[in-house]
């Protein structure tokens, strides 16, 4: 009876001996894993230190990788250019084409202006419903002119201006300052800061007389 009570007890120490030895296997591998893989990790760290060559090649492709973001930006700098060069010539284009088809309207204007001064000077009855015609085919012009962005250069007694007028002679006048617009010839127009055609003007001089006096 007592032989078989301790093989039993033998037997039931069996499983828990086996069970201490597999655990303590299994540490130990995991320790030799641990280790190999810090001789990895140090091994790697040793292989990522650059040569002097390397350090040399990487500053080289660093600045050539720059050196192709430089040249890119430049790119796009000069599309960018290119496109407002080209909505600028597109916008001159149409001033240009907007100048032309007012300019061959102005000698039409100009003779209406002229028979409306000349009728103003008539003082028969009938001819005043004539002036009102003149007069309203007048405002309709100016009226599509303005719509066009158009703007008349009326300078009478304003300073001359050689970017607006066109002075054909001097006249000795008291009535403007001396270098000022004495008559309005023949209007001028422009469109935006187009000039379609200067002012066709007088200038005022101040009278020789005067002059003498200041003396």
């Amino acid at each position: 009876m007592n032989k078989e009570e301790n093989k039993e007890t033998n037997t039931d120490q069996e499983p828990v001996e086996q069970t201490e030895q597999n655990e303590e296997e299994t540490a130990a591998a995991e320790t030799e894993v641990l280790d190999e893989e810090k001789t990895e990790t140090s091994e790697e760290q040793e292989e990522k230190v650059l040569t002097p060559e390397e350090i040399k090649e990487l500053r080289e492709k660093a600045s050539k990788a720059e050196e192709y973001w430089n040249k890119l930006l430049q790119l796009v700098a000069d599309f960018d250019n290119f496109k407002k060069r080209s909505e600028r010539r597109r916008q001159d284009d149409v001033l240009s084409a907007k100048v032309a088809i007012v300019e061959t309207f102005l000698p039409v204007l100009d003779n209406f202006e002229m028979a409306f001064a000349a009728s103003a000077q008539v003082t028969d009855p009938a001819a005043k419903s004539l002036q009102m015609g003149i007069e309203m085919v007048l405002s309709q012009f100016h009226n599509v002119l303005k719509e066009c962005g158009v703007e008349t250069i009326d300078p009478q007694g304003e300073e001359f201006d050689h970017s607006y007028h066109e002075a054909v002679s001097e006249k000795e006048t008291d009535e403007v300052p001396d270098g000022h617009v004495a008559q309005v010839l023949r209007k001028g127009y422009k469109m935006n800061t187009r000039l379609i055609r200067a002012a066709r003007v007088i200038v005022a001089r101040k009278p020789a007389e005067k002059n003498e006096e200041e003396k």
